[in-house]
């Protein structure tokens, strides 16, 4: 952390301010968000002659979310995958950028520098 400050500090305001905005308009679309994980849970159908009532089970993909402080799983469909792995993504990349954005701003106070 203190490599970012003292990066931060060898980078003049204006150009801090300019990488502010990239960070903003880079910011994925907030209502495309999804906190969690994808995890496969392996599940028995329950038929006694299925091959997964002695083995393993089959692959099922569901999104594991924490929500009111308990772990919520959500069958996802194969389809479905892509669209919440984005999703997925965009959360992580606007973690990332926010993280950013607030050392910047942190910096740019130090300096007493307003827009």
């Amino acid at each position: 952390m203190n490599t970012v400050k003292n990066t931060l500090r060898s980078i003049s305001s204006d150009l801090l301010v300019a990488r502010r905005q990239e960070l903003t308009d880079s910011l994925p679309l907030l209502d495309q968000v999804l906190r969690g994980s994808l995890i496969t849970r392996y599940v028995k159908c329950g038929k006694s002659n299925c091959r997964c009532a002695s083995g393993q089970g089959h692959p099922s993909l569901y999104l594991s979310s924490l929500h009111e402080g308990k772990t919520r799983l959500i069958y996802v469909p194969t389809s479905w995958e892509p669209w919440v792995q984005q999703r997925l993504d965009n959360f992580h990349r606007t973690q990332d950028i926010l993280v950013e954005l607030t050392e910047i701003n942190l910096e740019l106070l130090q300096r007493r520098v307003q827009d």
